[in-house]
């Protein structure tokens, strides 16, 4: 083989390297951020309801699952110009035991509007007073939709978890009002699907929203995101906006803290608890993808290096000497990923396919 074929083959040998690291950092990065996941509510007397327009109010039961078995909601359900209006009186939930006990995780419920395609908003905390839940009056822009309560971390959980509580059963048709019932499964999407799910008995006197607080800026703190040496790396600025917002949750952390330690009683210490989590959940939800795109950015600047590698590798000089030391370099940052079998098999079989085209040539 002539010197020139020699060089080509060195050159694509390292174009294989290179793109062997970035499959491998594509491999790290999903690792360590959580994938989108599909939670299904296998419940055969689950119902998507469709709510007609600007007809009157019609009552929706939800009934609970085998993690609050006991637990029950009754509200009234109508369309209003522009969104459906929900309402929840004293005395409409019963049954429903403190979130702790779902797991350690846990410390409050939320109640979410499924789309039909999966998609969960965040109507609003349920929240107790002396151990009896408050009447509650919400919104939702869906038409149609199916009901569900979890537990979770905090009120301001951007996705939910897989902790479901209750879900909306089928109507009673007692009247012309009753909503129109949707054939389809029960399912919804998150990012959040990692928790600590043993279940706890200590009873806490710290103000719930504050616990709330505390575990929103745990959960946050724990991702990789924010744990990983920025020095290294270029930040882009949602990555930097999630850092922004952890750190703000942190100040307010300490803002409540320290007037819970003055007062205990004092309306700031709510105040700053609940910012403190709602920052925290700003930041987890960018970290994780459930908001914006870091993840997908993340891994396009990893490619981008990788571009620019290969941009470096094809304006080097032709000079045999000077490649070996920078391919030897190379394969020593993928030494991780030869050793997975899949990988090194394929590089092998293109290298091998590479030699015997230029042998081939040559001839």
């Amino acid at each position: 083989m002539s010197v020139s074929g020699w060089y080509q083959l060195n050159q694509l040998m390292l174009i294989l390297v290179f793109a062997m690291v970035s499959a491998g950092n594509a491999q790290t990065l999903a690792n360590r951020t959580p994938q989108l996941r599909v939670i299904e509510v296998r419940e055969p007397e689950g119902q998507i309801l469709s709510y007609r327009h600007l007809a009157g109010s019609t009552e929706v039961h939800m009934r609970g699952t085998r993690l609050a078995p006991n637990a029950q909601i009754k509200l009234k359900v109508g369309s209003r110009p522009g969104f459906v209006e929900l309402d929840i009186n004293r005395g409409g939930i019963s049954g429903l035991q403190p979130a702790h006990r779902v797991g350690k995780d846990f410390l409050t419920y939320v109640l979410w509007a499924v789309s039909v395609d999966g998609k969960a908003s965040n109507l609003g905390e349920i929240t107790f007073e002396n151990e009896r839940p408050v009447s509650v009056n919400l919104t939702t822009p869906y038409q149609t939709f199916w009901l569900m309560v979890t537990a979770e971390p905090n009120y301001a959980v951007v996705d939910p978890s897989a902790q479901v509580v209750l879900y909306s059963v089928k109507q009673a048709a007692t009247s012309e009002e009753v909503a129109l019932p949707i054939n389809g499964d029960l399912f919804f999407f998150t990012h959040y699907a990692t928790y600590d799910t043993v279940g706890s008995g200590a009873i806490e006197t710290t103000p719930n929203q504050l616990l709330q607080a505390r575990k929103a800026v745990e959960l946050a703190s724990r991702l990789a995101v924010f744990t990983a040496d920025t020095k290294s790396k270029l930040v882009n600025k949602e990555e930097s906006y999630a850092r922004e917002a952890l750190k703000q949750a942190k100040t307010f952390l300490v803002r409540s803290e320290v007037a819970y330690k003055k007062d205990p009683k004092d309306h700031s210490v709510i105040q700053f608890a609940r910012t403190s989590a709602q920052s925290a959940e700003n930041a987890r939800a960018l970290a994780l993808g459930a908001v914006g795109g870091l993840a997908v950015r993340q891994l396009e600047s990893d490619l981008a290096a990788v571009r620019d590698e290969l941009a470096k590798v094809a304006h080097t000089s032709e000079n045999q000497t000077a490649e070996v030391p920078h391919a030897a370099s190379s394969l020593q940052g993928a030494s991780p990923l030869l050793k997975q079998p899949a990988l090194w098999f394929a590089v092998s079989g293109w290298a091998l396919a590479v030699v015997l085209l230029f042998r081939r040539r040559s001839i």
